[in-house]
């Protein structure tokens, strides 16, 4: 299990500080979690997306959503949180959709576990 230090002078592991839908930018991200990999994991709210990125690399993968903002089992309205259970699966606070997710560890959509489908 690596030990995670403060660095003053701060490393970018991920985005550019602009704002952008490629697999290198983010549009308001909103949580970041670590998987037993090192892969990490980010809610990208306005792009209504999870992005995943292998340790080291630069760019990003869509794991979650396509994109577009949507209430269907494969589209998110503007994630917030994310957690993962003892098995890596994932569950995401889909802010907008008013429900919560949850993606079996390699799935191509979610299920919704809790609340409603669709905005108010």
């Amino acid at each position: 299990m690596p030990v995670l230090r403060w660095n003053t002078s701060g490393i970018t592991i991920a985005g550019n500080g602009s704002s952008g839908n490629a697999n290198n930018r983010f549009n308001n991200p909103r949580d970041i979690i670590l998987d037993h990999a090192n892969s990490f994991y980010i809610a990208d709210a306005f792009n209504h997306r999870i992005q995943k990125f292998l340790s080291g690399s630069l760019n990003g993968t869509t794991i979650i959503g396509n994109g577009t903002v949507g209430s269907s089992q494969n589209q998110l309205n503007s994630p917030s949180r994310i957690i993962f259970d003892s098995n890596e699966n994932m569950y995401i606070a889909d802010l907008y959709n008013h429900r919560i997710q949850f993606w079996h560890k390699n799935d191509l959509s979610t299920s919704t576990i809790a609340g409603i489908t669709g905005e108010f």
